[in-house]
């Protein structure tokens, strides 16, 4: 495997050399350091001259084992020579010495067709901050101590973690038996409001009256039959319950009775405590039986 890796190696290399000898860009590469410590940023510039009016490809990805690269600017240096700079700006994350292996700079010739060159080939020695041994990676400046815990202190956090994992469950416990609030009968809770509807009779006004006790029946028919009877008319409210009335109420009555709530919202609507206690009763005697 390994000397099929060389034999892989030696193909590539030799063609980046012939590459490099046959193209006809001239291309050189300088760094800012030959020497840096890890987490070091150095300067790595590829200076190529290219022959005139090519123009090198501006989105191109780049890589270089070792290194992140952190930056790079493409400048083309107006001159008489058509020459280019690829300044790469890299952050050393490896020890030891790092090869910044060639990439593929790819541009256009001047006829329109697809071309590429080479970077060069350069070395960079990256030393540890830890020691002076250049494969010398990077570790734990000390080692970690055991903590030591003595009885009492094992007993104590004990009997704390049990404390509060009994409070935990005295918590949920209670919750879970917590009284449940009473869901009072809708006909008892309609009953009872409309009797101490009818006790305020005198402090109140009719037309409020007789809208309050309209409401107290439709809310209880809505909770009672599972329709929303608040907001239909007086036809559309006879219509639905005509059939749901019993045998002792009769229909022509029940319209009738219904057609009180209109005249309530007239001003002239003057009832006498008869009628209105025989609208009380007549309402007392639908919840009761409905």
């Amino acid at each position: 495997m390994r000397i099929h890796s060389k034999i892989v190696g030696s193909i590539i290399f030799s063609f980046v050399f012939c590459a490099n000898v046959c193209a006809r860009e001239e291309v050189s590469a300088s760094l800012s350091k030959n020497e840096i410590y890890v987490g070091d940023i150095i300067d790595f510039t590829v200076k190529a001259k290219l022959e005139q009016n090519a123009q090198i490809s501006v989105n191109q990805d780049f890589s270089f084992e070792g290194f992140d690269i952190l930056n790079l600017d493409i400048e083309h240096i107006v001159d008489k020579k058509n020459v280019y700079e690829l300044k790469f700006k890299l952050l050393a994350d490896k020890v030891g010495d790092v090869i910044i292996n060639p990439n593929a700079v790819f541009f256009i010739n001047a006829d329109g067709t697809n071309n590429l060159f080479f970077t060069p080939k350069k070395s960079v020695v990256v030393k540890s901050i830890l020691g002076q041994d250049n494969n010398y990676d990077i570790k734990d400046i000390k080692k970690l101590k055991k903590i030591r815990l003595g009885t009492m202190c094992v007993v104590l956090v004990s009997m704390l973690i049990i404390l509060i994992g009994l409070i935990f469950y005295l918590l949920v416990c209670s919750y879970i038996n917590r009284p449940k609030g009473m869901v009072e009968d809708p006909q008892l809770e309609a009953l009872r409001e409309l009797s101490l509807l009818y006790d305020t009779r005198s402090s109140a006004d009719v037309k409020d009256f007789y809208y309050k006790m309209s409401k107290i029946l439709r809310t209880y028919i809505s909770k009672k039959y599972k329709f929303y009877a608040l907001e239909m008319t007086t036809s559309e409210f006879f219509k639905k319950m005509k059939p749901l009335l019993p045998s002792t109420i009769n229909a022509l009555e029940f319209k009738k009775y219904l057609s009180v709530f209109n005249l309530a919202r007239y001003a002239s609507f003057t009832p006498s405590q008869t009628e209105i206690k025989n609208s009380y009763d007549f309402t007392k005697n639908l919840l009761e039986i409905l």
